[in-house]
């Protein structure tokens, strides 16, 4: 299912989201992102470093970054996409149907992906995934995608609320490729995504619990070694999972272990 375009073999002259509609205001990447890594290049601590993204992220246009390190089963991801959407986001268990993040597990290192393409092509719940995110402003992006072992990925995407964003020449895939390194060498030890786990709260029982259930422990060993009712255990594990937006116990352990609530 393709659902996203690849960055075309460059070539002279610039490019666009979609050739047949022509485009106004055209971005430098390539010097921006070369400005990128110099501003990441400095010692900046965690906060600096989200600002710094941010920066650029307007400086080219864009209205958001996000930065996706995806870890086998797990992920863990730092935005300043709305509070709200993040929310959504976990909520609906959209990393499975986010065709970004299939793009970027399976596809070229740099491609470009819009709602309109979306529309015509991809799958009922694609379809609506994009049909939430525009109501967040989240209409079309570009992202870049490398690999950092044992099949692990980062994927560093910049998203508007247009229907395009076109660029003044195809983005320099070592440039970028350096530039997401310098991102994820940033943000990679963070331990949690504090605007999406501020509004999250986990009572001392129910983060024990899913503690326990996060490291393998079965509900009545859990019950047996903190000294309460197996009954007890599953109602915590149950509202925790509730308060995650999870489908389950398994999924709330993982949730809760990427934001850093367990």
């Amino acid at each position: 299912m393709i659902l996203m375009s690849e960055i075309p073999t460059p070539q002279r002259g610039r490019a666009c989201f979609r050739s047949s509609s022509p485009c106004r205001n055209f971005i430098i990447l390539n010097e921006l992102l070369l400005q990128l890594i110099d501003m990441l290049s400095l010692p900046l601590e965690e906060r600096a470093a989200r600002r710094a993204l941010r920066d650029f992220a307007e400086s080219a246009g864009f209205d958001y970054f996000a930065y996706l390190h995806l870890r086998g089963q797990e992920s863990f991801a730092v935005s300043n996409y709305p509070r709200e959407w993040q929310e959504h986001y976990v909520q609906k268990n959209y990393i499975r149907v986010d065709p970004v993040v299939t793009k970027a597990k399976h596809g070229p290192p740099i491609f470009q992906w819009s709602a309109d393409e979306a529309r015509r092509i991809g799958r009922l719940d694609v379809r609506q995934f994009y049909k939430d995110a525009e109501r967040f402003g989240i209409r079309s992006g570009l992202s870049v995608t490398v690999p950092v072992g044992f099949k692990n990925r980062m994927v560093f995407t910049l998203a508007s609320g247009k229907p395009m964003v076109c660029i003044d020449e195809d983005p320099d895939p070592v440039i970028a490729a350096m530039a997401v390194a310098f991102v994820h060498s940033h943000l990679a030890s963070a331990t949690q995504d504090a605007a999406l786990a501020s509004d999250i709260r986990l009572s001392p029982r129910e983060a024990e619990c899913l503690r326990w259930f996060a490291d393998g422990m079965s509900m009545p060993d859990i019950a047996e070694t903190i000294g309460i009712g197996y009954r007890s255990v599953r109602s915590y594990l149950d509202e925790a999972t509730r308060k995650l937006g999870a489908a389950n116990s398994r999924q709330a352990a993982s949730i809760a272990i990427r934001l850093g609530l367990i």
